[in-house]
């Protein structure tokens, strides 16, 4: 595979290389060219190019809103052919509408639903518009829509994946199956003709209102004889019905007005599709309703038990090498350091005040690596005092807007140009070696928190190569070859006391799963397991995965020490003997 691209922006030769991509799927890749994107198909088509010709023939791209990140010209190759086009880059911190239905989230960034609310009504006025002009979206979802948060102004949208919309007599080709209209299911091959209308696309806003406000599908949660969503969804059984079961952590119905969930019950309910009234956002939340922190579940009675709470999130935890922990508090603008072991916590350290969205790493017994939010520097800390004491500064690189560092239990892992560096502190110095080789942009690894190894891939263009590093040295990762079609949309690494694993999110023909490998430490494929699409954080979080009561479910990060189980709540640290 060769290491750039060439091709053609208004007559003129540009090369991207694989360390401007952004994102690459089952259609194509997205590039950062200076201040733009420039989105290359990898098989282009003659749909794809007779689609794109009409856009910007028919001047579309002038008369979309600007929140539409829309193709504003063609990327031709060196035969002139259409093989893509530039569009305007994502704002920096850009977040997935999809982020908003975690109530963590929500409570972790300080975003009242009255923000979400106005943040909802100006995604209405631009499907409206879109609508106005006989532009269809199609595949309207949480995903494709993205934000910016910002404490001092309103938030504004985001909508990529435009070239998918669906125009004249070109259609939408794919569609999220959870925000597909029903109506829609027997639809074979959405890409054979224009399926999508209006009311489709209402239907879509509808789900999008549900989830982002009340943190659930509408028709998620559990039935006892319609067991999946699309099922339900079918059967029109949505979240008031009483016989369906919601999750704990998502917000009551009563929190939308009494107008509100009427006309969401002639969506979900009786099969109507009339466009979300606008007069409607000025009253969608009840009356003086207040955005509750959620409470903590109750540790189950018998051998789980809480460890650690408090008022403010738990945002890292740490294993130290004499067996006790570390763990790191939010709470408002104040971070600390709290250590503790399996009999409760010993020791508290004040570090600094600041925002949500630090990130840390805790290496040798008693060092801190501090990540700024949209930053790359890592600030280090020793927190072995009384107070912390800082000994340094330095860089790390960035793959998709965010620090790429890690520690083990014994050092801190960064990248530096195109090494992979390890580092401790020796005689109060911390020093460094390179044990690795990274591309620019394109490296990513997580840490052990059981032993001295990373793991991560090398991304080349659409390629994934994954490695393991150890002690002993660096081993790859060969995955079983995907199926025709399949291509991977997200990857993560989690460990075991002895293994690795390898977490993708696979798609094709707009289905998914999560899909999960295992190896040993030296590289050796052991096995490989298969879950539901939406499985992959808790599949990450949760391997290797240790069955828990039946009666305890929240979402939460396992760590084995010694004979315990620690389980890492956002907002509790319990134990369980295992």
């Amino acid at each position: 595979m060769t290491m750039n691209q060439i091709v053609f922006l208004n007559q003129q030769m540009i090369k991207l290389d694989a360390a401007q991509l952004i994102q690459a799927g089952g259609e194509g890749m997205v590039f950062r060219w200076q201040d733009t994107a420039v989105k290359l198909y990898h098989h282009p088509t003659s749909q794809h190019q007779a689609k794109l010709s009409y856009w910007f023939q028919s001047g579309l791209g002038q008369v979309v809103p600007t929140a539409v990140l829309a193709p504003c010209a063609p990327i031709t190759n060196g035969n002139g052919e259409l093989v893509g086009f530039q569009m305007p880059l994502l704002p920096p911190g850009s977040q997935p509408l999809k982020a908003l239905s975690n109530p963590l989230f929500r409570q972790k960034n300080n975003i009242p639903l009255p923000t979400i609310v106005a943040l909802l009504a100006q995604i209405h006025a631009t499907l409206t518009h879109l609508h106005q002009h006989h532009i269809i979206i199609g595949d309207l979802n949480d995903t494709n829509i993205h934000f910016t948060p910002s404490p001092s102004h309103p938030f504004t949208p985001s909508l990529i994946d435009a070239d998918s919309y669906q125009f004249a007599h070109f259609p939408c080709p794919v569609a999220m199956p959870t925000f597909l209209d029903p109506d829609l299911y027997g639809v074979a091959d959405l890409g054979a003709r224009p399926s999508f209308t209006p009311r489709t696309d209402w239907y879509a806003f509808a789900v999008l209102l549900v989830k982002t406000l009340l943190g659930v599908h509408p028709y998620g949660g559990v039935h006892p004889q319609h067991k999946t969503l699309l099922a339900r969804a079918q059967a029109r059984v949505s979240i008031w019905q009483s016989s369906v079961t919601r999750p704990a952590n998502s917000l009551p119905l009563d929190t939308l007005s009494d107008e509100c969930q009427h006309y969401l019950l002639r969506v979900f309910e009786q099969g109507e599709r009339p466009s979300f009234p606008d007069a409607l956002f000025a009253n969608a939340l009840r009356a003086a309703t207040g955005q509750k922190r959620a409470a903590a579940a109750p540790a189950p009675a018998g051998r789980l038990r809480v460890l650690l709470a408090d008022e403010g999130f738990i945002e890292h935890v740490a294993l130290l090498p004499n067996g006790r922990i570390v763990a790191i508090l939010h709470n408002g603008q104040s971070y600390k350091l709290i250590r503790l072991g399996i009999g409760g916590k010993w020791e508290e350290m004040a570090l600094f005040d600041g925002s949500p969205g630090y990130q840390f790493a805790h290496f040798g017994g008693k060092y801190l690596a501090v990540n700024p939010p949209q930053r790359n520097q890592l600030l280090l800390l020793d927190v072995g005092e009384r107070t912390p004491q800082k000994m340094g500064l330095i860089e790390t690189a960035v793959f998709r807007d965010t620090a790429v560092f890690a520690a083990t239990p014994q050092h801190l892992y960064r990248i530096a140009g195109n090494w992979i560096m390890r580092g401790q502190v020796q005689n109060g110095h911390y020093v460094e070696d390179a044990i690795a080789t990274a591309h620019k942009n394109q490296t990513w690894f997580q840490a052990s928190p059981y032993n001295d190894a990373i793991a991560g891939y090398h991304r080349v263009f659409a390629d994934y190569r994954f490695f393991v590093q150890t002690a002993a040295g660096s081993y790859d990762l060969p995955l079983p070859p995907l199926a025709a079609g399949e291509h991977i949309t997200n990857a993560g690494i989690a460990f075991g006391a002895d293994t690795v694993a390898v977490l993708l999110q696979v798609r094709a023909r707009g289905q998914g799963q999560t899909v999960t490998h295992v190896y040993s430490l030296t590289g050796q494929y052991q096995h490989s397991q298969a879950d539901a699409e939406e499985m992959f954080d808790t599949a990450v979080a949760t391997y290797p995965i240790t069955p828990l009561p039946t009666d305890y479910t929240p979402p939460a990060r396992q760590l084995r020490l010694g004979r315990h189980l620690l389980i890492h709540e956002p907002t509790r640290l319990l134990t369980m003997d295992g």
